[in-house]
């Protein structure tokens, strides 16, 4: 074991103090992409689970959700995801499979696979993706609908594409802290953002103390899977913020967008008891708040520093 650093710009998250295993060696980071997966399991993201052989998941709204998918189209899914979440598993045996993983990859499935098949077809997909340089041919380009069926059905070029995507939000962009052995980074975000509840809003932050309700019940489950955990939250909203993570390189955004969930939802959650703020912030009933018009704006009005992140991270592992 050795001891991870703390990332002081926030563009990962490692709490002072905490061990994470060294990297194993990734010689076979594509060894399961070809592997069916044997097992179920229903998400849940506050659970982690360290087996490889139980890598699971549902073909459920809340992972593979969408009414325009049929259950053809969920099935089809789910094997792909099963893949990918082996091969990831495979690859950063230093993690393995932990819950949370699933809405990720299953929400780059759902927006990326028709991109990924248009670009197969026109060869135009990164070197680094190998099954569309081994499996398809450059007849398909005369029959454009039919060739992207027939790539999607005879290769693993999506799988591997999002694979690639997903083990770079892993390690460039450090999404492998959230699920990191015994969420120890995943808990410090959640101390972290009680913090900033008491700054932001001290009036919510009272309520929650005199209803003793722990800031972790719900906002692990936001920000271990990225904020797909939430069945009411619109994808062009997730999109939306991801570009933000993306551009920036830093987790802030998460925070920044959980605190304006909260403020939009104060008047509300300010007249219900443990029970029902609970029921709301698992479901939101008025989802008018979390369209991206409306909540990315007000993210972005409420100042979070990664400066005040790292002070803050330094305050509550000092004290714990």
């Amino acid at each position: 074991l050795q001891p991870a650093d703390t990332v002081s710009d926030w563009g990962g998250i490692s709490p002072v103090g905490s061990t994470v295993s060294m990297a194993s060696n990734p010689e076979n980071e594509d060894g399961d992409m070809h592997k069916k997966k044997n097992s179920t399991s229903e998400p849940n993201p506050n659970k982690q689970e360290r087996n490889d052989e139980k890598v699971g998941t549902s073909v459920d709204d809340l992972v593979l959700g969408g009414t325009y998918l049929t259950n053809d189209m969920k099935i089809e899914l789910q094997n792909k995801l099963g893949l990918i979440l082996h091969a990831l598993s495979a690859r950063h045996k230093d993690v393995g499979y932990c819950q949370g993983m699933d809405y990720v990859v299953a929400h780059l499935l759902r927006i990326l696979q028709d991109t990924i098949l248009v670009n197969a077809q026109r060869a135009a997909l990164p070197a680094m993706v190998l099954s569309c340089q081994r499996n398809i041919s450059k007849k398909s380009n005369s029959d454009p609908i039919g060739s992207l069926t027939g790539i999607n059905d005879r290769s693993v070029v999506v799988e591997e594409t999002v694979f690639h995507v997903m083990n770079t939000f892993m390690t460039t962009y450090s999404l492998e802290h959230f699920y990191w052995p015994e969420l120890r980074c995943l808990k410090t975000c959640c101390r972290v953002f009680d913090r900033l509840i008491q700054m932001k809003l001290p009036v919510l932050a009272d309520h929650f103390e005199h209803h003793e309700l722990n800031v972790g019940l719900f906002v692990l489950g936001w920000f271990q899977t990225l904020f797909l955990y939430l069945p009411s939250m619109p994808s062009a909203t997730v999109c939306h913020l991801w570009d933000i993570w993306l551009v920036e390189r830093s987790f802030k955004i998460f925070f920044r967008v959980a605190i304006a969930i909260l403020f939009l939802s104060q008047p509300i959650l300010l007249n219900h008891d443990l029970e029902g703020m609970m029921t709301y912030l698992n479901t939101f009933p008025d989802a008018t708040l979390l369209n991206p018009d409306i909540l990315i704006p007000c993210a972005l009005q409420i100042k979070v520093t990664n400066k005040m992140l790292a002070n803050i991270e330094m305050e509550v592992t000092q004290s714990s």
